[in-house]
């Protein structure tokens, strides 16, 4: 832990930190999305080191190890610490594997053929952000910030095809539909009730995005 590193005092500057750390994770996952950087186990581990490192930097950037294990979730128990490098590595060669199965839009098409070759690719696109913000929060990775981490992961991966991010926080009745639609996951392999989760908040952000653009041209 570094010599300059300080506690938080309280509760409140606890989730001052957090929400800090939650934004400088935000940013980075937001510029990797939008560069050509390939997406690696320590891109991963960057963004969490981002969000935790004012938080507890004890935890920051690194998965969880041996003897740290997480209790069992709502449907299903994360793997033990010593699993995590190993699932986190099949997780990652998976996850580029279907990335470069991601296809790609042809140049000179016609404009109903280029707006079919877009549909197409965004729905892969949405579904493998699907497929990983349910991977992580599967595999658990980290000692903290696992739910969060993995919906950074899913805007990463929309902002790497030029889509809107959805969200990244969950509370009250979205929550308990977010568990659900992971606990559909866990269960029966059904992966469209988070699919639809995805696409509502990518839609709500670009519904504010509208609303800001207009707002700066008054």
């Amino acid at each position: 832990m570094p010599k300059s590193f300080r506690w938080p005092k309280d509760e409140q500057e606890l989730k001052e930190r957090e929400a800090a750390g939650l934004w400088q994770a935000q940013t980075l996952a937001k510029e990797i999305g939008e560069s050509k950087e390939k997406i690696t186990l320590q891109v991963i581990k960057r963004i969490h080191k981002a969000f935790f490192q004012s938080v507890n930097p004890d935890i920051a950037g690194r998965f969880r190890k041996t003897g740290e294990d997480i209790k069992k979730l709502r449907y299903m128990t994360p793997p033990p610490g010593t699993a995590i490098e190993p699932k986190m590595y099949e997780f990652w060669r998976e996850l580029d594997s279907r990335l470069s199965q991601i296809p790609t839009i042809q140049k000179n098409l016609s404009p109903k053929a280029h707006k079919k070759a877009l549909t197409l690719r965004n729905d892969a696109v949405v579904d493998l952000a699907t497929w990983t913000q349910h991977q992580i929060a599967a595999i658990h990775p980290f000692c903290e910030g696992n739910g969060r981490m993995a919906r950074l992961m899913t805007n990463l991966i929309l902002y790497r095809f030029n889509l809107q991010p959805t969200d990244i926080k969950y509370e009250g009745e979205n929550k308990v539909a977010y568990l659900d639609a992971l606990g559909k996951i866990d269960r029966d392999g059904d992966y469209r009730h988070l699919k639809q989760l995805i696409i509502k908040g990518m839609i709500a952000s670009y519904q504010k995005l509208l609303a800001a653009q207009k707002r700066a041209v008054k």
